[in-house]
């Protein structure tokens, strides 16, 4: 009957990854080979971590050299480790190709690698995301979104949409939104931010966030009720001004809410939606205002209604551009 063998402790992933690194090293001195070959000899379970460790190390070393070799390597290091999942068992040349990582290109660096997720949706799409702090991230449609948990931080970077936070506050570990050249930095809070058209708008439902652009670094303070809005450069457009939490929120349940909103704004968000173009024809039409409840499933529904209220009309032109015009 074959024997099964004993797993693998982690101390022995990181001591065998540790030995890996400096023998590899230009200046592992004879002292330290021979200290390797006493802690090689001390069992078989020594020799087996060591050779798995070893067989990952030169798969590492086999990366190009290029102008940024610790990115290189944390990029290349990361596939390995994917690979190295699928056909390990139980995990252990995943626990053993992230100690290498993290020993080979310095804690942080792999840290921030490891612990960066990337989330996006289509047009049409909505997504839930559950973040391991406990917080939730409601990505609307046509959005990206990366989110990274530093040593000691949380930060995700909205690079384009729209999003909804409910974040779970912890004052050692901040949370903290960039979009655009802003950052939101959360006080214990909800609230929705969006970057269209190298626009972003904040907007607070509940607590309290604080707010510093590029060219504005001493943070501004929003609280519930409370929305402020800057350019792509980071200047504030407006200082802060109350909204409608259920107009901004609306799109969550599918829908959107527009009160006396330029034409031209309304058909930008329902762009997003679809997948087709949406222009006004004339120019002076662009700042006729538009008030109702659309669904964002409903594109034809939408159209009719806007053309119904105002002195225009919608005219496909093909199968991607639709335009307004008298």
């Amino acid at each position: 009957m074959n024997r099964l063998t004993p797993p693998i402790s982690p101390s022995l992933h990181e001591q065998a990854s540790h030995w890996v690194v400096r023998l590899h090293a230009p200046d592992c001195s004879a002292s330290e080979r021979r200290a390797f070959q006493d802690w090689l000899a001390l069992s078989p379970r020594h020799r087996q971590s060591y050779q798995n460790a070893e067989a990952i190390w030169r798969d590492f070393s086999s990366v190009d050299a290029q102008p940024d070799p610790r990115l290189i390597a944390a990029r290349n290091g990361l596939r390995r480790a994917q690979i190295a999942r699928r056909r390990a068992i139980h995990g252990k040349r995943l626990s053993i190709a992230a100690s290498l990582l993290i020993a080979a290109i310095g804690v942080p660096l792999a840290w921030d690698w490891i612990n960066t997720d990337r989330y996006l949706t289509l047009k049409g799409q909505r997504q839930h995301i559950a973040l391991r702090d406990g917080s939730t991230i409601e990505l609307n449609s046509n959005s990206q979104i990366r989110v990274h948990y530093g040593w000691r931080s949380r930060e995700a970077v909205l690079e384009r949409g729209e999003a909804l936070f409910n974040v779970a506050h912890d004052e050692s570990k901040p949370f903290d939104v960039v979009a655009g050249n802003g950052k939101i930095h959360d006080i214990g809070t909800r609230f929705n931010v969006r970057l269209l058209n190298n626009a972003v708008t904040v907007s607070v439902l509940e607590g309290e966030v604080a707010v510093a652009t590029e060219h504005r670094p001493i943070p501004q303070n929003l609280a519930a009720g409370q929305q402020i809005k800057y350019d792509a450069a980071g200047l504030a457009s407006s200082a802060p001004t109350s909204f409608d939490a259920t107009t901004v929120a609306a799109w969550r349940e599918g829908m959107l809410v527009f009160k006396k909103t330029a034409l031209a704004e309304v058909l930008e968000q329902l762009s997003r939606y679809h997948d087709v173009e949406l222009s006004v024809a004339d120019p002076q039409l662009q700042n006729l205002k538009v008030s109702g409840d659309f669904p964002t499933d409903d594109l034809n529904l939408a159209l009719n209604a806007i053309s119904a209220a105002l002195p225009i009309k919608a005219v496909r032109k093909n199968e991607r551009l639709i335009e307004f015009e008298r």
